[in-house]
């Protein structure tokens, strides 16, 4: 796929009318944040340096780089910073995902789906930088290090976000879910021309067209992960120590950190795989698009509400505990 031309104008005209697609919405990004931030009470060295550089803390600046898209849950327009930053990235909406089909065991580089713009390539880089590593013409974003730290805040939530990592494509009936990789060809793998994207979930519609399955783990499976209906105001702190006193198994990260963000992505595949393949494809039909598109509805019974509500709560914490434990390995003394 062409990350920029095809995905990006693709999630642009079709999303228009189905909500935001931000990995966890608000209120997720800030629980990940406010985890972290409690968890690094007992790292005052590396919590001081955090608030030095951002003049925030994890969980206020979790958001930001969904801010400086100019998304409306944050309420404001964009900041003289994060628009600074987006002008020194004009690909930043690339910089939240990546697109593996879920027939892959593991996030590889140059395969269908990835790129060198995604969310591995921009988090190992965002890791360089605050490692001090020099700029190099390959780098795929411009960031200083206080950018590459607030990126980092939200992109370690993205990456635990299920339809951020894996993803569904057809064949060009719109029918027969397919892998890429088996037959297309790098660099675009056939994708907008000989198979279908679902962007990430965007085009998997929910009740009628009203929301989407990448809006429903965004902001409603959070809400139920909480035991909260739709449109609860959710206590962010609250929900965060709630987590905090049971954290999952499998969450400390190990060897080098520039390995975490690929490590990650491999992670959470087979997740991402049952997210899509639990749901009922009811409708489908081909769409009038400069390249191939397609759009489908689907549905879910309880029993996928109840599972996707406990793995929401799993992957927010692991995400909490994680962007902490970067933060010591690359800000700690």
């Amino acid at each position: 796929m062409n990350r920029i031309a095809v995905a990006a104008l693709s999630i642009a005209l079709w999303c228009l009318g189905c909500g935001e697609a931000a990995a966890w919405g608000r209120d997720g990004h800030r629980v990940v944040g406010a985890i972290a931030d409690i968890v690094l009470e007992q790292h005052p060295a590396t919590q001081a340096k955090i608030r030095k550089l951002l003049g925030a803390s994890l969980s206020e600046a979790a958001t930001w780089a969904d801010c400086a898209k100019g998304f409306t849950y944050c309420r404001r327009p964009p900041s003289a910073r994060e628009a600074a930053y987006v002008g020194n990235n004009p690909h930043n909406h690339a910089y939240h995902y990546t697109d593996v089909p879920i027939q892959q065991t593991r996030y590889r580089l140059g395969s269908a789906g990835t790129s060198a713009e995604d969310i591995v390539q921009v988090s190992k880089y965002a890791i360089d930088v605050l490692r001090g590593v020099p700029a190099r013409a390959s780098d795929p974003a411009h960031l200083r290090p206080d950018e590459a730290l607030w990126l980092l805040a939200h992109l370690v939530g993205d990456i635990h976000q299920p339809l951020h990592v894996g993803a569904l494509y057809f064949d060009a009936t719109c029918r027969k879910p397919v892998d890429p990789n088996k037959t297309g060809r790098a660099p675009d793998f056939g994708i907008g021309a000989r198979f279908a994207d679902t962007t990430g979930g965007n085009d998997l519609l929910l009740r009628g067209g009203e929301t989407n399955l990448h809006h429903y783990w965004d902001d409603v499976v959070v809400l139920h992960a909480a035991g909260l209906s739709a449109k609860t105001e959710l206590d962010v702190q609250r929900f965060a120590r709630q987590l905090l006193a049971n954290p999952p198994l499998g969450t400390a990260p190990q060897g080098d950190a520039a390995t975490w963000p690929e490590a990650w992505a491999t992670e959470i595949l087979p997740l991402a795989r049952e997210a899509l393949d639990r749901v009922m494809i009811v409708d489908r039909r081909r769409m009038e698009a400069p390249t191939l598109k397609c759009r489908w509805h689907v549905s879910h019974d309880q029993a996928y509400a109840d599972w996707a509500a406990q793995r929401t709560a799993e992957q927010l914490a692991k995400a909490g505990h994680r962007l902490a434990a970067l933060m010591v390995a690359l800000l700690g003394p």
